[in-house]
């Protein structure tokens, strides 16, 4: 099998004409076999890290010999041939595919690049719009008078392949909308985690082969001949996109996905909008962090695959003069994880604890540098990827690593065994406690049950010290095990009786330490509700959904008070939300937790700092654009919701106030045609000096004595 070996033709360096046409010839032969594999077989031969390594040493070789471009090369199309078996279905528009950036530097010279393209100076900052890149198949969907009446696949960018019959059995997809609509919309059809751990469980329960990862599933699901095959599969479907949407009246790309939600399309709601290539840098990391949680153990993880950012232009009317090369649009691109793989050998695995008391597996390897980083440790998620890997303890496997991401075992070299491999075994006993485990099938993990295991305790206390939390600075997890190894901390709540002669015993902690560690513990009892409901861990309810419940339902004990039904009147709460809210106060040891948190001195109500009806900001819904100089977007955000008010990310008549400082754009347009109050930072400054004096502490930012 062609595999174009990656880097034998560096174009840095003038070789001669005969080498690089040779190397050329190599390289597309090897691509147009692996397109054919993954996009008409859906049985790829090498990851996508390979396929993108290959096809950007073209790129070069073509940029640095534009005589050797011909017209069949994979880099002036954009996908595979649509199969013979369907009907071919001509796009109206162009189905583009994206550039990539893989590294801070290439997205900023995407910036530089937009920004001169623009024509702004490098004081502006542009307003982009991030949202998740799905690991999926790209599909277009053609409705009439809102009734839909054709899908496509994307092809080779220009005709796509008609699965309208396969679209059809999608249960996310509508076939009637809630408005009217005669246009195309263009989306993702994927497969999410839990659906994909459970179709290949149901698979090992028939002595079927397990399928290798959503991606393809989802790929040769929408391909089949006999819809009923698509209709049995767990299809899911994000639409992202209203085909020449500025004809529609929006303005901005979150007007239109705010279009398709209010005409009844599923619209994914993990998105940001940011300002300037800063706050997207900062948030291409934080969805990496988000990407490697176990889902279904962390509300913040992400229950499905992602391969990076999209980051677009959030401005659409600027999209036509803008225009696009001949495969990829200039105001977006793909802002990947520079994903590398080497082999080592597989020396052990480690089961490591989680604040759940789910034992994860984590391979030790032999040290191996990849990208300038030596990686001896690398996640193995759980026992079902175990099963799906088929490694063993002494097996040479192959490890990938990107930028911002836990390093991962994706398979076994081609070396054969020798027989003194030895497979993994989960241990019988908890390493902490000795308890006996019990199979955990949220996680598909073995747990420990003890909920008294000092393991377990541990990761509780970092977790909830963590800066998404209750922000308590000086306790880390090393911090954390000396003070349960010493047992002066038997369960959370302990945390807020230390005292600082407890403290400076112990061995490397100062007075200082001692000092930050207690002033930490202090500042936490003033920390909002909403942050005491996210120390709470009950399952699905992270920060969004917990300032939710905290501005809707107002104090702790209301919230333990209240019915499925109740809750479910909360926005953002769905059924399987508020069913785990409510069994997880049914569970006494859990009410004595809450009660033990109350009985801490942390804050069990909104207070008027919090959102109480005596606020100004009550009720009223703003919106945030451009940058203040004495406090960040995150910053202003928590400080509007926690007096009351709902932040929104675009401008609307129902919009009350904008506040706007230097590098506003779009938004502030339209708030000042709208005739919605608009606050520069002086205006804002002037409000704060109307806020009451007393009634909770001031934020760290605040900038008036």
């Amino acid at each position: 099998m062609l595999r174009g070996r990656p880097g034998a033709y560096n174009p840095g360096v003038q070789a001669a004409g005969d080498d690089a046409l040779r190397r050329a010839a190599e390289l597309r032969e090897a691509l147009h076999e692996h397109a054919y594999r993954y996009y008409v077989l859906d049985s790829p031969a090498i990851s996508d890290a390979e396929y993108d390594a290959l096809f950007r040493e073209l790129q070069a070789i073509e940029l640095a010999h534009p005589e050797l471009k011909t017209a069949d090369s994979p880099t002036q199309r954009i996908g595979g041939p649509a199969l013979p078996q369907f009907s071919p279905v001509r796009h109206r528009v162009p189905m583009l595919s994206l550039d990539n950036a893989l590294t801070e530097g290439e997205f900023r010279a995407f910036d530089e690049r937009l920004a001169k393209l623009l024509g702004v100076g490098s004081l502006f900052s542009i307003e982009y719009i991030c949202e998740l890149k799905l690991d999926g198949l790209a599909v277009s969907l053609e409705y009439e008078d809102g009734v839909f009446v054709r899908g496509a696949t994307r092809g080779d960018g220009t005709t796509g392949e008609d699965v309208t019959a396969n679209l059809r059995t999608v249960r996310a997809l509508p076939l009637r909308l809630r408005g009217s609509l005669t246009g195309a919309v263009r989306g993702e059809v994927f497969i999410r985690t839990d659906d994909f751990l459970r179709a290949n469980a149901e698979r090992a329960a028939r002595g079927e082969p397990p399928w290798a990862n959503p991606r393809n599933l989802a790929a040769g699901s929408v391909r089949q001949l006999d819809s009923a095959i698509a209709a049995s599969r767990p299809l899911s479907l994000y639409v992202y996109a209203l085909v020449d949407a500025a004809s529609f009246g929006v303005m901005t790309q979150q007007e239109t996905l705010e279009r398709l939600d209010d005409l009844g399309l599923p619209v994914n709601r993990e998105r940001r909008v940011c300002h300037g290539a800063e706050e997207v840098l900062a948030y291409h990391a934080e969805v990496a962090r988000r990407r490697e949680l176990y889902y279904g153990e962390d509300a913040e993880a992400l229950p499905y695959a992602i391969d990076g950012l999209v980051v677009k232009l959030n401005d659409v009317t600027r999209w036509g003069e803008l225009g696009h090369t001949a495969t990829a649009p200039r105001y977006m691109i793909a802002f990947k994880w520079q994903e590398q793989e080497k082999a080592t050998r597989l020396q052990g695995v480690a089961f490591q604890i989680s604040r759940t008391g789910v034992l994860s597996p984590v391979a030790e390897l032999e040290p191996v540098d990849i990208g300038g980083v030596i990686v001896g440790r690398a996640t193995l998620h759980n026992l079902d990827e175990i099963a799906r890997l088929g490694v063993m303890v002494g097996d040479e496997v192959f490890v990938k690593r990107g930028g911002e991401v836990i390093p991962k075992i994706t398979g076994r070299t081609a070396r054969e065994r020798d027989g003194s491999e030895q497979p993994i075994v989960a241990p019988a006993e908890c390493p902490h406690c000795a308890t006996a485990l019990v199979l955990d099938e949220r996680a598909h993990n073995w747990a420990c049950p003890n909920r008294d295991c000092p393991g377990h305790l541990v990761q509780r206390l970092a977790y909830v010290a963590s800066r998404g939390v209750l922000d308590i600075e000086g306790l880390s997890e090393k911090t954390a095990q000396k003070l349960v190894d010493a047992g002066l901390v038997s369960d959370v709540d302990g945390l807020f009786s230390l005292g600082r002669e407890q403290l400076q015993g112990l061995e490397g902690f100062a007075e200082v330490s001692a000092d930050n560690l207690i002033a930490g513990i202090t500042k936490a009892r003033r920390q909002p509700l909403w942050r005491v409901i996210v120390a709470l861990e009950i399952p699905q309810v992270g920060s969004q959904t917990a300032k939710l419940l905290a501005r809707r339902l107002g104090s702790l004990e209301a919230l333990s008070q209240a019915t499925i039904e109740a809750l479910q009147e909360v926005d953002g709460v769905g059924p399987l939300i508020a069913d785990e809210i409510v069994r997880w106060f049914a569970d006494t040891r859990n009410r004595e937790f809450a009660a033990s948190l109350c009985a801490a001195g942390l804050r069990t109500a909104v207070e008027s700092e919090e959102g109480g009806a005596g606020t100004p900001l009550a009720g009223r819904t703003v919106v945030l654009t451009g940058t203040i100089s004495f406090a960040t977007r995150d910053e202003l955000r928590e400080w509007v919701e926690a007096n009351g008010a709902t932040v929104s990310e675009s401008v609307s008549k129902r919009t009350h106030i904008v506040i706007a400082g230097p590098g506003a754009g779009s938004k502030l347009d339209k708030a000042r045609k709208l005739g919605v109050a608009v606050w520069d930072e002086a205006a804002l400054l002037d409000f704060l000096r109307t806020m009451p004096a007393e009634g909770g502490a001031r934020p760290a930012w605040w900038p008036l004595d």
